[in-house]
């Protein structure tokens, strides 16, 4: 195991029912005056929405509500006009990966004037290359509604070039929300559609986290516990949305899987996701889903004794088995939550085409995040993996 540091760690989270109350406090804290908020059209329909303009008062500064899926470049241009003529010092994100994406770009872009390319991460021989911010631009605090992406925690953020078919990925400190609030009360208006997709982008990064080169016990400890939550709180919340404590379980696994990937990594499943999510627009956890199971058999072998791990903490008892078996059981567990989940199960069910998995495959190669795998795993592996779930 190579020499790591357990470096990124959240900054402010307030979490609990009720903890959405305290959002003029968190922005108090943060010396901040008006407040621009950043969701999506059906955050914007909702009560959701209301609440947060009556919590912030004479601080709401304006809304951006027609956020897309990747957040696309061309609309944060137009969002960031709406924020200089706010005068806001402060970004409020409500929804999904989508919205704290369209945030943390919004801050790229006002930090560095416009020009985004040397920001974006190229991987090369030698590591990850990209500048780094000069400075944290606009003060950012961001409210989930949905148990997946867990960019609320984490130093990243993908904006989709539509231009170029490719999202664009960028990784700064500085683009870490300064404040969270988990409420699982706003969680409670994801239909079991969109908690199922985004769910399963948490269980994904769990086992990618398990598996990783750069795996090391915190990391370890984090994505089991993680995963004990989502195996029983995630299929709970898809069939009773108003089911607090299976929200707010699917809540604290989701921010604990953040915090495991970032210091540990992913792989073979989030690189082939962002690859279908550039070309496609497609909500990564519907990949994530149909790919976990197939990759799980490819690469869990290299963790050996730990796989027994796994399997109990997807809920099975892995007494008297050998590590492989206990690795494919694990893979079976996960192929049985997803069948529970109202989402594909299938790639030919996405719109794509068979001819379409040699691009994903050769795409998915350049990936920064194939550096992270255990093992070295060829173009023509990962096709043919794709190939086993179409």
């Amino acid at each position: 195991m190579s020499v790591r540091e357990i470096a990124i760690w959240p900054n402010r989270v307030v979490c609990g029912t009720g903890s959405l109350g305290r959002l003029s406090e968190v922005l108090k804290d943060l010396h901040c005056k008006r407040a621009f908020v950043i969701c999506g059209k059906t955050i914007s329909e909702g009560p959701v929405f209301e609440q947060i303009k009556t919590l912030l008062g004479p601080a709401f500064a304006g809304a951006f509500t027609d956020v897309k899926m990747h957040s696309p470049l061309p609309d944060l241009a137009a969002l960031v006009g709406r924020i200089k003529t706010c005068e806001a010092d402060a970004l409020i994100s409500v929804g999904g990966g989508s919205a704290i994406d369209a945030a943390k770009g919004a801050s790229l872009l006002l930090a560095s004037g416009g020009d985004l390319d040397r920001y974006a991460i190229e991987y090369a021989s030698a590591g990850m290359k990209r500048d780094l911010l000069p400075k944290r631009s606009i003060a950012h605090v961001s409210i989930p509604t949905t148990a997946g992406s867990a960019s609320e925690v984490m130093p990243t953020a993908g904006i989709r070039d539509p231009e170029k078919r490719k999202k664009m990925l960028f990784w700064d400190d500085l683009l870490i929300p300064e404040a969270v609030i988990l409420d699982p009360f706003v969680g409670t208006f994801a239909n079991p559609r969109l908690t199922s997709m985004s769910g399963m982008t948490a269980v994904a990064r769990c086992i990618e986290s398990l598996y990783s080169k750069d795996r090391h016990p915190v990391s370890t400890a984090l994505s089991l516990h993680a995963l004990r939550l989502l195996n029983r709180a995630l299929p709970q919340s898809a069939a009773d949305p108003n089911n607090l404590r299976a929200r707010s379980d699917a809540q604290y696994a989701c921010f604990m899987s953040g915090t495991a990937a970032i210091n540990a990594m992913v792989s073979l499943v989030h690189a082939v996701g962002h690859a279908v999510g550039g070309r496609l627009a497609l909500q990564h956890g519907i990949s994530h889903a149909i790919l976990l199971a197939p990759s799980m058999r490819v690469l869990m072998p290299v963790i050996g004794e730990d796989q027994k791990l796994v399997l109990d903490a997807l809920g099975h008892n892995p007494y008297g088995m050998s590590a492989d078996a206990a690795g494919a059981a694990a893979a079976d567990a996960i192929e049985a939550l997803v069948e529970k989940l109202p989402i594909p199960k299938k790639l030919r069910e996405l719109n794509l085409t068979e001819a379409d998995l040699v691009d994903i495959a050769t795409h998915t190669e350049h990936e920064y995040m194939m550096a992270n795998l255990p093992r070295p795993v060829s173009t023509g592996e990962v096709l043919a993996l794709l190939k086993s779930c179409w």
